[in-house]
């Protein structure tokens, strides 16, 4: 091993040594990046990662062989030692000041995690103020430090207001019928698993959640519970294992699902009417089976109320000004196209909204429907009646309509009947799951339409995908390198100095840094969108039934910036970083 890296017991000299030795970064690079540190004020770890490219898991690695302890990077799903916090008022502010955080408690054991391990006067402060010698430290950043502060008093403020909530919240639960099961099966734990419920849901809602999903664990003896909130699954808390089966059974009763039944997955709505503000929420509920005679719940938090407006989509200025024009044309066919959870209903619907006057009568099929509005004539497909999205297709050609909306064209025959449609004088939304704009087209004709229909139907096809955007209140200014500046040019291809040429004058991008406002620097999610008009050259492509790299190219020539261009723009702006469209974008 390298002398210079080591000491005379041959360890390594420094928290960087090891970086130096693997090869990652050069003594000169490191003395700039610490020149960079003192001169912007800024943490020394950050500047290696951000402007170095050093990745995370590597600078631990130097971090561990440096102070022989573990390196724990931030993780969103790691529970607070609430034990640590109960008995002692330990001041967030004084934690991130000295860099340090009670981590877990194993047996009399307290782990700690710290910026500096050997710092000898801290410890000995740790130990007087938890009153014992049996201190373990391991290492982590000081950004993952502060995140972890900022995440378990964000926890440990939720689980004080969420008993507060279940000793005084009462909601109004609208059942069709009460069950016979009720009292049998939640016996004397009756009173406190409806607040339990109460509470849980009225917590989703306040943090935005999405989803809530209810995990039994029969070996651990816990029920986990999950909300996913902008996208990402967080541990909200975990409750014991006894309580899991009378929660699991009051979410049956109010959904009006069968709570004998334990074998066959089941699908429920259950609303409820908050007491402060006289607000309906609706959840639809998915109980399914699964193994130990268990049953996993997840709830979908469903949308109500107005439709968002189309400029706070996320569209940029051409897409936004394009897509406008498309929406209020007289016939033809508009998609939307992206996987589960991407916004393609929100955006139909505020689509709608632009178009939806007194002199257009619009019919909209869905499964569910999430987004009421007034004017709009809307149907709940029930496949197992028969009321698939092909059969109210059909009968809405004998309603008179002017747009007609399709929640998504499963099948052949709808696909079919749509492009009827629109070739017969109505302006046909619809969604499709394809990754790429240009893909749809393939993956539409694969089903077997024909190609001059279909060519001449087609207006255009939205992609979008949803990112997490940057909190505002946290994200941090930074100048990013040379090294990052040419690979966001790599990275968008050709035309980047015509997009961004405002950037180039004066580079400057935004990072996480994490809040008690957000979730690790995030809060909120916009599109990124890749939106592909129909042209003569792209009808003629369609057509003769080219492959889709061919329409891809003839699409960017006519103008059309891909998912990932058109999330680089949303970074050079402030909005959102490389991971987060990387994550969803490639």
């Amino acid at each position: 091993m390298n002398q210079e890296l080591t000491s005379e017991q041959g360890k390594w000299a420094s928290r960087y040594a090891y970086l130096v030795f693997s090869g990652q970064i050069t003594r000169e690079e490191l003395n700039r990046a610490m020149e960079m540190a003192r001169k912007s004020n800024r943490d020394l770890d950050d500047i290696l990662m951000q402007v170095f490219k050093i990745d995370k898991k590597e600078l631990g690695k130097s971090l561990q062989l440096y102070y022989e302890t573990e390196f724990v990077p931030f993780d969103p799903s790691i529970e607070p030692p609430f034990e640590l916090f109960e008995k002692r008022r330990l001041d967030p502010d004084f934690l991130k000041r000295y860099g340090w955080v009670p981590f877990k408690k194993t047996g009399k054991t307290i782990e700690v995690l710290m910026v500096n391990p050997f710092d000898l006067g801290r410890l000995d402060e740790i130990r007087f103020i938890f009153g014992t010698s049996n201190i373990h430290p391991k290492v982590s950043t000081a950004h993952d430090i502060e995140q972890f502060i900022e995440h378990f008093y964000q926890q440990l403020s939720l689980d004080q207001e969420l008993a507060s909530l279940v000793d005084d919240i009462d909601i109004d639960v609208e059942t069709e019928q009460e069950h016979e099961q009720e009292k049998g099966e939640l016996s004397e734990h009756d009173s406190e698993v409806v607040r339990l419920v109460n509470a849980l849901l009225v917590e989703a809602w306040r943090k935005n959640a999405s989803d809530i999903h209810i995990e039994p664990n029969v070996r651990a003896r816990y029920c986990s519970i999950r909300f996913r909130v902008d996208g990402t699954c967080h541990e909200f808390r975990k409750i014991r294992y006894g309580l899991a089966r009378p929660l699991i059974s009051r979410i049956k009763i109010m959904s009006n699902l069968d709570i004998a039944e334990r074998r066959l997955p089941q699908d429920g709505k259950l609303k409820i009417k908050l007491p402060d503000r006289n607000k309906l929420i609706e959840f639809r509920v998915a109980v399914i089976p699964t193994i130990e005679n268990q049953e996993d719940v997840v709830l979908r938090l469903l949308a109500s109320g107005k439709p968002m407006s189309l400029e706070k989509l996320g569209l940029s200025e051409s897409n936004l000004q394009a897509f406008h024009k498309m929406i209020h044309k007289p016939y033809g066919l508009i998609l939307v196209v992206g996987p589960t959870g991407s916004g393609k209903t929100t955006t139909l619907h505020s689509a709608l909204s632009y178009i939806n006057t007194r002199e257009r009568k619009i019919w909209t099929a869905e499964d569910p429907v999430e987004i009421t509005q007034e004017g709009l004539r809307q149907v709940q497909v029930n496949p197992k009646i028969g009321l698939t999205f092909a059969a109210a297709l059909r009968s809405f050609l004998r309603a008179d309509p002017d747009v007609i909306m399709i929640g998504e064209m499963r099948d052949k025959e709808t696909a079919h009947i749509a492009i009827e449609a629109s070739l017969t004088g109505h302006l046909v939304f619809s969604t499709l799951h394809t990754n790429s704009a240009p893909e749809t087209i393939t993956r539409l004709l694969d089903m077997d339409l024909d190609p001059f229909n279909f060519a001449d139907s087609l207006l255009c096809v939205l992609a979008q995908r949803l990112v997490k955007t940057l909190c505002s209140r946290c994200k941090k200014e930074y100048i990013p390198s040379d090294k990052e500046i040419k690979e966001l040019m790599h990275e968008f291809g050709p035309g980047f100095e015509k997009y961004a040429h405002e950037f180039l004058n004066k580079p400057v991008l935004y990072q996480a840094r994490g809040c008690r406002h957000c979730t690790g620097g995030y809060k909120g999610r916009i599109g990124i969108h890749e939106l592909m008009l129909s042209s003569e050259y792209l009808k003629n492509l369609i057509k003769y039934r080219e492959p889709t790299e061919k329409i891809r190219e003839q699409a960017i020539k006519d103008g059309m910036l891909t998912l990932k261009q058109d999330g680089i723009l949303k970074v050079l702006q402030g909005i959102t970083d490389m991971s987060q469209v990387r994550a969803v974008a490639g």
